[in-house]
């Protein structure tokens, strides 16, 4: 193709589209156009007459009522619906600040003291328990990225978890929706389990016993979330019970009995309470059996 054939195909192309676009221009019209006739349109509209206007100002005839047979009653409110006073917000947008700002030992007396007061109304418990939900789901998040560094402060985290405890165990917070309180123990169980992991993994098997007893006592828990949480128990049980092997007979050496002695009980103790919380006695079986030879070992070992 020569250039000039190229020129004559590209011109042509041109037109076409050109073509086109006028046809659009003309089945659409133009914008502009249609407003120009419209302004046209009102300029060249008669005046209204004016007995056309006074018609139309002509007052309506007067509705009859029906006339009162007496005094309406008037309805009490209903106390239900009623607006909850004002104190009662204010406490609670106080608590909901301090928790926001991870204030969890203001929060939680806030929270107490408007309990105690009887100042807490279930739309408040409602509202305060998710804010605390969605702060410990934060305080969680804290953590781990805090122990990936190598550091991390659990007493935020325990903060906000009590503070959810005393919610939810409130007399208000019977009426929360079923959603609802699921999300937050969920939230409240994952919360303990990772404190009573965290624990073990330090070597501070009491805490973390109590920690993982407390994520065992959320109500409204599934079966694996549960699972989970007595097997890391059994676990931190065993452990703790030969970590009392080597710390008892240090004891009994440095003739502090009563030390020993309050030492195997509180282990004896928690796999007592691991039974009632559901573990099996198979599961328990190791702890046990440590917890009964270290009682017998300070039995038979001499006063000093």
């Amino acid at each position: 193709m020569t250039v000039e054939e190229a020129l004559l195909a590209l011109l042509a192309a041109v037109a076409i589209v050109l073509l086109f676009m006028g046809l659009a221009d003309a089945l659409e019209g133009d914008i502009r156009a249609r407003l120009r006739a419209g302004r046209r349109g009102l300029a060249r509209r008669p005046p209204h007459s004016r007995a056309a206007t006074e018609a139309a100002r002509t007052p309506r005839p007067a509705v009859t009522r029906r006339p009162a047979t007496g005094p309406r009653a008037v309805e009490a409110p209903d106390a239900a619906v009623s607006a909850p006073p004002e104190d009662t917000l204010e406490w609670r947008d106080h608590a909901a600040a301090l928790m926001r700002g991870r204030e969890w030992v203001e929060a939680r007396r806030v929270v107490e003291s408007a309990l105690a007061a009887r100042e807490a109304h279930p739309e408040s418990v409602a509202f305060l328990v998710e804010v605390c939900s969605t702060a410990t789901a934060r305080e969680l998040w804290r953590l781990r990225r805090a122990l990936r560094r190598g550091a991390g402060d659990e007493a935020p985290l325990a903060g906000a978890l009590e503070t959810a405890r005393v919610l939810l165990d409130s007399r208000p917070a019977a009426g929360l929706p079923a959603e609802a309180r699921s999300r937050a123990g969920r939230r409240l169980w994952r919360g303990h389990t990772r404190l009573g992991l965290r624990r073990w993994r330090a070597g501070h098997f009491d805490q973390a016993v109590a920690a993982l007893f407390q994520a065992l006592a959320v109500p409204g828990l599934d079966e694996r979330r549960r699972a989970l949480a007595r097997d890391l128990l059994v676990r931190t049980l065993e452990d703790m019970a030969a970590q009392r092997l080597d710390l008892i007979p240090q004891l009994l050496g440095d003739g502090d009995r009563p030390a020993a002695l309050e030492q195997a009980q509180r282990l004896t103790a928690h796999v007592q309470r691991a039974r009632e919380e559901g573990v099996t006695a198979e599961s328990l079986a190791v702890a046990a059996a440590r917890a009964r030879q270290l009682l017998e070992h300070i039995e038979h070992t001499p006063v000093q």
